[in-house]
Protein backbone atom coordinates (compact mmCIF):
# COMPACT_ATOMS: atom_id res chain seq x y z
CA UNK A 1 0.00 0.00 0.00
CA UNK A 2 1.35 3.46 -1.00
CA UNK A 3 2.22 5.85 1.95
CA UNK A 4 0.16 8.83 1.99
CA UNK A 5 2.24 12.21 2.02
CA UNK A 6 1.75 14.74 4.79
CA UNK A 7 2.68 17.75 2.07
CA UNK A 8 -1.14 18.99 2.02
CA UNK A 9 -0.98 18.53 6.34
CA UNK A 10 1.75 20.83 5.90
CA UNK A 11 0.98 23.43 3.77
CA UNK A 12 -2.36 23.46 5.39
CA UNK A 13 -0.45 24.53 8.22
CA UNK A 14 1.63 26.83 6.85
CA UNK A 15 -1.84 29.05 5.92
CA UNK A 16 -2.91 28.42 9.58
CA UNK A 17 -3.21 31.63 12.22
CA UNK A 18 -2.20 32.07 14.74
CA UNK A 19 0.46 29.46 14.65
CA UNK A 20 -0.56 26.39 17.62
CA UNK A 21 2.61 24.84 17.68
CA UNK A 22 6.48 24.26 16.16
CA UNK A 23 4.69 22.26 12.98
CA UNK A 24 2.90 25.02 12.21
CA UNK A 25 6.23 26.93 12.15
CA UNK A 26 8.20 24.38 10.24
CA UNK A 27 6.64 23.95 6.74
CA UNK A 28 8.22 27.35 5.47
CA UNK A 29 11.86 25.69 6.89
CA UNK A 30 11.01 22.66 5.58
CA UNK A 31 10.76 23.82 2.14
CA UNK A 32 13.50 25.95 1.87
CA UNK A 33 15.76 23.43 2.86
CA UNK A 34 13.98 20.80 0.43
CA UNK A 35 14.34 23.67 -2.42
CA UNK A 36 18.44 23.69 -1.24
CA UNK A 37 18.51 20.49 -1.72
CA UNK A 38 19.25 20.14 2.15
CA UNK A 39 16.17 18.87 3.26
CA UNK A 40 15.45 16.18 0.95
CA UNK A 41 12.47 14.31 2.86
CA UNK A 42 8.58 14.33 2.53
CA UNK A 43 6.75 13.73 5.85
CA UNK A 44 3.79 11.04 5.75
CA UNK A 45 0.38 11.74 7.22
CA UNK A 46 0.53 13.15 10.29
CA UNK A 47 3.32 14.98 10.22
CA UNK A 48 3.66 14.65 14.21
CA UNK A 49 4.74 11.65 14.48
CA UNK A 50 8.24 11.58 13.07
CA UNK A 51 8.09 9.27 10.02
CA UNK A 52 9.28 10.54 6.84
CA UNK A 53 9.71 8.85 3.53
CA UNK A 54 12.18 9.27 0.18
CA UNK A 55 10.08 10.00 -3.01
CA UNK A 56 11.26 10.48 -6.14
CA UNK A 57 11.06 14.54 -6.42
CA UNK A 58 13.46 14.19 -3.19
CA UNK A 59 16.71 12.47 -4.51
CA UNK A 60 16.09 14.98 -8.03
CA UNK A 61 16.01 17.71 -6.25
CA UNK A 62 19.39 16.50 -3.91
CA UNK A 63 21.27 15.29 -7.57
CA UNK A 64 20.29 18.69 -8.77
CA UNK A 65 22.12 20.68 -6.00
CA UNK A 66 24.74 17.95 -5.99
CA UNK A 67 25.50 18.70 -9.87
CA UNK A 68 25.41 22.04 -9.52
CA UNK A 69 27.78 22.54 -6.17
CA UNK A 70 30.30 20.04 -8.00
CA UNK A 71 30.06 22.18 -11.44
CA UNK A 72 30.36 25.41 -9.84
CA UNK A 73 33.59 24.23 -7.57
CA UNK A 74 35.44 22.77 -10.92
CA UNK A 75 34.44 25.73 -12.89
CA UNK A 76 36.13 27.78 -9.64
CA UNK A 77 39.00 26.07 -9.04
CA UNK A 78 39.95 25.36 -12.22
CA UNK A 79 38.45 27.26 -14.93
CA UNK A 80 38.36 30.74 -14.13
CA UNK A 81 41.24 32.81 -14.19
CA UNK A 82 41.36 36.02 -12.26
CA UNK A 83 44.76 38.74 -12.75
CA UNK A 84 46.48 39.33 -9.84
CA UNK A 85 49.60 40.50 -8.93
CA UNK A 86 49.91 37.79 -5.84
CA UNK A 87 50.63 34.46 -6.63
CA UNK A 88 49.02 33.66 -3.12
CA UNK A 89 45.96 36.24 -3.37
CA UNK A 90 45.02 33.82 -6.61
CA UNK A 91 46.14 30.73 -4.64
CA UNK A 92 43.65 32.18 -2.15
CA UNK A 93 40.60 32.76 -4.40
CA UNK A 94 40.98 29.57 -5.47
CA UNK A 95 41.08 28.35 -2.20
CA UNK A 96 37.98 29.71 -0.94
CA UNK A 97 35.68 29.17 -4.01
CA UNK A 98 36.95 24.98 -3.28
CA UNK A 99 36.04 25.83 0.92
CA UNK A 100 32.91 27.30 0.17
CA UNK A 101 31.70 24.20 -2.60
CA UNK A 102 33.58 21.62 -0.84
CA UNK A 103 31.51 22.60 2.10
CA UNK A 104 28.28 22.62 0.71
CA UNK A 105 28.81 19.05 -0.91
CA UNK A 106 29.72 17.84 2.06
CA UNK A 107 26.73 19.62 3.41
CA UNK A 108 24.37 18.44 1.14
CA UNK A 109 25.48 14.67 1.29
CA UNK A 110 25.47 14.64 5.14
CA UNK A 111 22.27 15.84 5.48
CA UNK A 112 20.53 13.50 2.83
CA UNK A 113 22.75 10.60 4.97
CA UNK A 114 20.53 11.29 7.88
CA UNK A 115 17.71 13.04 6.00
CA UNK A 116 15.15 10.80 8.33
CA UNK A 117 16.87 11.74 11.66
CA UNK A 118 16.34 15.37 10.67
CA UNK A 119 12.04 15.41 10.98
CA UNK A 120 13.19 13.49 14.60
CA UNK A 121 14.55 17.05 15.60
CA UNK A 122 11.30 18.43 15.35
CA UNK A 123 9.14 15.78 16.92
CA UNK A 124 11.24 15.99 20.19
CA UNK A 125 10.72 19.77 20.52
CA UNK A 126 7.20 19.59 19.66
CA UNK A 127 7.25 17.14 22.73
CA UNK A 128 9.20 19.22 25.30
CA UNK A 129 6.54 22.31 23.90
CA UNK A 130 3.49 19.80 25.25
CA UNK A 131 5.51 19.23 28.74
CA UNK A 132 6.12 22.60 29.34
CA UNK A 133 2.44 23.57 28.31
CA UNK A 134 1.48 21.50 30.94
CA UNK A 135 3.69 23.37 33.59
CA UNK A 136 1.40 27.11 32.13
CA UNK A 137 4.46 27.86 29.55
CA UNK A 138 3.54 28.29 26.19
CA UNK A 139 4.87 29.76 23.35
CA UNK A 140 4.11 32.71 21.03
CA UNK A 141 4.46 30.37 17.65
CA UNK A 142 3.28 33.59 15.59
CA UNK A 143 5.61 35.50 16.72
CA UNK A 144 8.52 33.25 16.42
CA UNK A 145 6.86 32.61 12.10
CA UNK A 146 7.04 35.97 12.03
CA UNK A 147 10.41 36.18 12.85
CA UNK A 148 11.94 33.52 11.28
CA UNK A 149 10.05 35.35 7.63
CA UNK A 150 11.83 38.52 8.66
CA UNK A 151 15.13 37.30 9.08
CA UNK A 152 15.09 34.79 5.98
CA UNK A 153 13.88 37.83 4.21
CA UNK A 154 16.54 40.05 5.28
CA UNK A 155 19.57 37.16 4.92
CA UNK A 156 18.11 36.71 1.46
CA UNK A 157 17.92 40.42 0.42
CA UNK A 158 21.68 40.74 1.66
CA UNK A 159 22.57 37.90 -0.67
CA UNK A 160 20.66 39.56 -3.66
CA UNK A 161 22.24 42.96 -3.10
CA UNK A 162 25.68 41.24 -3.01
CA UNK A 163 24.91 39.49 -6.24
CA UNK A 164 23.44 43.39 -7.81
CA UNK A 165 26.75 45.09 -7.29
CA UNK A 166 28.98 42.08 -8.56
CA UNK A 167 26.24 42.12 -11.70
CA UNK A 168 26.81 45.89 -11.94
CA UNK A 169 30.62 45.06 -12.38
CA UNK A 170 30.03 43.17 -15.46
CA UNK A 171 31.55 40.00 -14.34
CA UNK A 172 30.90 36.59 -17.02
CA UNK A 173 27.46 35.55 -16.27
CA UNK A 174 29.07 31.89 -15.25
CA UNK A 175 31.55 33.73 -12.42
CA UNK A 176 27.80 35.50 -11.51
CA UNK A 177 26.42 31.97 -11.00
CA UNK A 178 28.94 30.75 -9.48
CA UNK A 179 29.37 33.20 -7.13
CA UNK A 180 25.37 33.43 -6.10
CA UNK A 181 25.34 30.14 -5.77
CA UNK A 182 27.61 29.87 -3.15
CA UNK A 183 25.88 32.80 -0.90
CA UNK A 184 22.99 31.47 -1.24
CA UNK A 185 23.75 27.87 -0.32
CA UNK A 186 25.92 29.38 2.35
CA UNK A 187 22.87 31.70 3.81
CA UNK A 188 20.68 28.71 3.75
CA UNK A 189 23.14 27.23 6.02
CA UNK A 190 23.14 29.99 7.98
CA UNK A 191 19.78 29.65 8.65
CA UNK A 192 19.54 25.87 9.48
CA UNK A 193 22.14 27.05 11.95
CA UNK A 194 20.37 29.76 13.68
CA UNK A 195 17.00 27.48 13.66
CA UNK A 196 19.01 24.77 15.19
CA UNK A 197 20.03 26.90 18.08
CA UNK A 198 17.36 29.02 18.68
CA UNK A 199 14.97 25.83 18.95
CA UNK A 200 17.03 24.52 21.86
CA UNK A 201 17.69 27.93 23.50
CA UNK A 202 13.94 29.47 23.27
CA UNK A 203 12.67 26.14 24.87
CA UNK A 204 15.47 26.44 27.80
CA UNK A 205 14.73 29.89 28.61
CA UNK A 206 11.04 29.16 29.04
CA UNK A 207 11.90 25.95 31.48
CA UNK A 208 13.77 28.80 33.57
CA UNK A 209 10.48 30.65 33.54
CA UNK A 210 8.85 27.89 34.45
CA UNK A 211 10.87 26.98 37.40
CA UNK A 212 11.02 31.21 38.82
CA UNK A 213 7.29 30.91 38.61
CA UNK A 214 7.11 27.29 40.37
CA UNK A 215 9.19 28.41 43.10
CA UNK A 216 8.65 31.79 43.49
CA UNK A 217 12.08 33.03 42.41
CA UNK A 218 11.96 36.67 42.40
CA UNK A 219 14.59 39.72 42.42
CA UNK A 220 18.17 38.59 43.03
CA UNK A 221 18.31 34.36 42.67
CA UNK A 222 21.61 33.78 45.56
CA UNK A 223 18.79 35.77 48.01
CA UNK A 224 17.85 33.33 50.48
CA UNK A 225 14.75 34.56 51.52
CA UNK A 226 13.40 34.82 48.11
CA UNK A 227 13.09 31.03 48.42
CA UNK A 228 9.66 29.50 49.00
CA UNK A 229 8.51 25.98 48.89
CA UNK A 230 4.78 25.83 48.96
CA UNK A 231 3.28 21.99 49.57
CA UNK A 232 4.50 18.82 48.23
CA UNK A 233 3.08 19.29 45.25
CA UNK A 234 6.55 21.06 43.90
CA UNK A 235 7.81 17.73 44.43
CA UNK A 236 6.07 16.17 41.29
CA UNK A 237 6.89 19.54 39.79
CA UNK A 238 10.41 19.53 40.17
CA UNK A 239 10.13 15.69 39.18
CA UNK A 240 8.46 17.64 35.80
CA UNK A 241 11.43 20.35 35.23
CA UNK A 242 14.53 17.17 35.69
CA UNK A 243 12.29 15.60 32.89
CA UNK A 244 12.17 18.77 30.48
CA UNK A 245 15.10 19.76 31.60
CA UNK A 246 16.35 16.04 30.40
CA UNK A 247 14.59 16.12 26.97
CA UNK A 248 15.99 19.53 26.31
CA UNK A 249 19.55 17.92 26.59
CA UNK A 250 18.51 15.56 24.59
CA UNK A 251 17.38 18.15 21.67
CA UNK A 252 20.29 19.74 21.60
CA UNK A 253 22.23 16.24 21.51
CA UNK A 254 19.98 15.40 18.34
CA UNK A 255 20.89 18.95 17.13
CA UNK A 256 24.61 18.40 17.47
CA UNK A 257 24.24 15.13 15.59
CA UNK A 258 22.35 16.36 12.87
CA UNK A 259 23.13 20.06 12.20
CA UNK A 260 26.85 20.11 14.19
CA UNK A 261 28.51 19.86 11.12
CA UNK A 262 26.13 22.21 9.10
CA UNK A 263 27.10 24.95 11.10
CA UNK A 264 30.34 24.49 10.95
CA UNK A 265 30.00 24.13 6.94
CA UNK A 266 28.89 27.98 7.26
CA UNK A 267 31.70 28.63 9.45
CA UNK A 268 34.46 27.22 7.28
CA UNK A 269 32.90 29.15 4.11
CA UNK A 270 32.78 32.40 6.44
CA UNK A 271 36.45 31.80 7.44
CA UNK A 272 38.22 31.25 5.06
CA UNK A 273 36.93 34.14 3.14
CA UNK A 274 37.09 36.26 6.09
CA UNK A 275 41.49 35.35 6.33
CA UNK A 276 42.07 35.66 2.65
CA UNK A 277 39.95 39.02 2.73
CA UNK A 278 42.60 40.47 5.47
CA UNK A 279 45.30 39.46 3.66
CA UNK A 280 43.96 41.27 0.74
CA UNK A 281 43.98 44.05 2.76
CA UNK A 282 47.44 43.85 4.10
CA UNK A 283 48.55 43.55 0.32
CA UNK A 284 47.11 46.82 -0.38
CA UNK A 285 48.66 48.23 2.63
CA UNK A 286 51.83 47.11 1.15
CA UNK A 287 50.99 48.20 -2.29
CA UNK A 288 51.30 44.67 -3.77
CA UNK A 289 47.31 44.74 -4.97
CA UNK A 290 45.42 47.93 -6.27
CA UNK A 291 43.08 49.28 -3.53
CA UNK A 292 40.03 48.62 -5.17
CA UNK A 293 40.39 44.73 -4.92
CA UNK A 294 39.37 45.49 -1.18
CA UNK A 295 37.78 48.99 -1.17
CA UNK A 296 34.72 47.59 -3.50
CA UNK A 297 31.11 46.94 -2.05
CA UNK A 298 31.19 43.93 -3.37
CA UNK A 299 33.59 42.31 -0.94
CA UNK A 300 33.20 45.08 2.03
CA UNK A 301 29.53 43.71 2.06
CA UNK A 302 30.41 39.92 1.76
CA UNK A 303 33.11 40.19 4.52
CA UNK A 304 29.86 41.52 6.51
CA UNK A 305 28.11 39.38 5.98
CA UNK A 306 30.36 36.28 6.72
CA UNK A 307 31.61 38.27 9.75
CA UNK A 308 27.75 38.67 11.32
CA UNK A 309 27.64 34.88 10.79
CA UNK A 310 30.30 33.23 12.66
CA UNK A 311 29.49 35.86 15.60
CA UNK A 312 26.03 35.25 15.52
CA UNK A 313 26.39 31.68 16.03
CA UNK A 314 28.77 32.48 18.91
CA UNK A 315 26.50 34.65 20.42
CA UNK A 316 23.54 31.96 20.22
CA UNK A 317 25.76 28.93 21.26
CA UNK A 318 27.52 31.27 23.99
CA UNK A 319 23.50 32.10 25.64
CA UNK A 320 22.34 28.70 25.39
CA UNK A 321 25.80 27.53 27.15
CA UNK A 322 25.04 29.92 29.98
CA UNK A 323 21.55 29.74 30.79
CA UNK A 324 22.08 27.30 33.44
CA UNK A 325 24.38 29.29 35.80
CA UNK A 326 22.61 32.50 34.88
CA UNK A 327 19.38 32.92 35.40
CA UNK A 328 18.26 29.86 38.04
CA UNK A 329 20.17 26.63 38.27
CA UNK A 330 23.32 25.91 39.53
CA UNK A 331 23.82 28.49 41.53
CA UNK A 332 19.98 28.81 42.81
CA UNK A 333 19.96 24.99 43.72
CA UNK A 334 22.55 25.02 46.39
CA UNK A 335 20.28 27.18 48.26
CA UNK A 336 17.03 25.59 47.65
CA UNK A 337 19.05 21.97 49.02
CA UNK A 338 20.43 23.99 51.79
CA UNK A 339 16.49 25.66 52.40
CA UNK A 340 14.84 22.46 51.47
CA UNK A 341 17.79 20.89 54.08
CA UNK A 342 16.66 22.75 57.11
CA UNK A 343 12.96 22.68 56.75
CA UNK A 344 12.32 19.44 56.32
CA UNK A 345 14.56 16.75 57.34
CA UNK A 346 12.91 13.78 56.95
CA UNK A 347 11.91 14.21 53.88
CA UNK A 348 14.41 12.24 52.46
CA UNK A 349 12.52 11.46 49.13
CA UNK A 350 12.39 15.31 48.44
CA UNK A 351 16.17 15.72 48.95
CA UNK A 352 17.07 12.75 47.13
CA UNK A 353 15.19 14.28 44.14
CA UNK A 354 16.86 18.11 44.75
CA UNK A 355 20.23 16.35 44.50
CA UNK A 356 19.82 13.94 41.71
CA UNK A 357 18.92 17.47 39.93
CA UNK A 358 22.19 19.22 40.75
CA UNK A 359 24.22 15.86 39.91
CA UNK A 360 22.02 16.32 36.63
CA UNK A 361 22.53 20.02 35.99
CA UNK A 362 26.61 19.49 36.87
CA UNK A 363 27.21 16.65 34.58
CA UNK A 364 24.93 17.93 31.81
CA UNK A 365 23.36 21.15 29.86
CA UNK A 366 22.25 21.83 26.90
CA UNK A 367 24.99 22.60 23.97
CA UNK A 368 25.20 22.90 20.71
CA UNK A 369 28.92 21.66 19.06
CA UNK A 370 30.40 19.99 16.34
CA UNK A 371 31.62 17.56 18.22
CA UNK A 372 34.91 19.09 18.19
CA UNK A 373 34.71 22.05 20.54
CA UNK A 374 31.19 24.00 20.99
CA UNK A 375 29.76 27.09 19.46
CA UNK A 376 30.67 29.93 22.04
CA UNK A 377 32.90 32.84 22.62
CA UNK A 378 35.65 30.48 22.09
CA UNK A 379 34.81 30.15 18.80
CA UNK A 380 35.52 33.64 17.86
CA UNK A 381 39.14 33.72 20.04
CA UNK A 382 39.92 30.44 18.01
CA UNK A 383 39.22 31.74 14.09
CA UNK A 384 41.14 34.90 15.24
CA UNK A 385 44.19 33.50 16.94
CA UNK A 386 44.38 31.19 13.65
CA UNK A 387 43.52 33.78 11.14
CA UNK A 388 46.51 36.04 12.86
CA UNK A 389 48.67 32.80 12.44
CA UNK A 390 48.18 32.18 8.44
CA UNK A 391 48.12 35.31 7.74
CA UNK A 392 51.33 36.45 9.21
CA UNK A 393 52.94 33.21 7.10
CA UNK A 394 51.28 33.55 3.89
CA UNK A 395 53.00 37.01 4.35
CA UNK A 396 56.61 35.68 4.94
CA UNK A 397 55.36 33.79 2.02
CA UNK A 398 54.44 36.51 0.03
CA UNK A 399 57.93 38.34 0.79
CA UNK A 400 60.05 35.48 -0.24
CA UNK A 401 58.49 35.40 -3.03
CA UNK A 402 58.67 38.91 -4.28
CA UNK A 403 61.89 38.62 -2.86
CA UNK A 404 62.40 36.07 -5.10
CA UNK A 405 61.15 38.28 -8.27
Amino acid sequence: MKAKSGNRELFESLLRFPKRDVFDCVPLHYLVLKMSGIGCITPRAGVRNGSTMTTLLDIGLFVTNLIIAVTMMIYGVFITQRHMQSPIMFIGLKMVNFTCYASTIYGLISCFINRHDIWKFYNEAYAVDNMLEELGERTNFTRSFLLFVAYYGTAIAMCVLVIAVMYSENLPWMLLLNLGYSYFSLTTFHILSLTCLDVVRARNVRLNKVFRKQFSLEGDVADPPALTVYDPKQTLILRQIMQIFDKISDLADKGSYYYGIQIMVSIAGSFVYMMFYTFAFTLVIRSVLPAEIVFNAGPIISYLIFAYNVFIVAFYGNALKQQCAQLCFASTFDFVLLFWLISTLVECVRLTLLRMFLMQLGHRSPMITCGLFPFDWTLIFSILSTAATYIIILLQFESAGSSSG
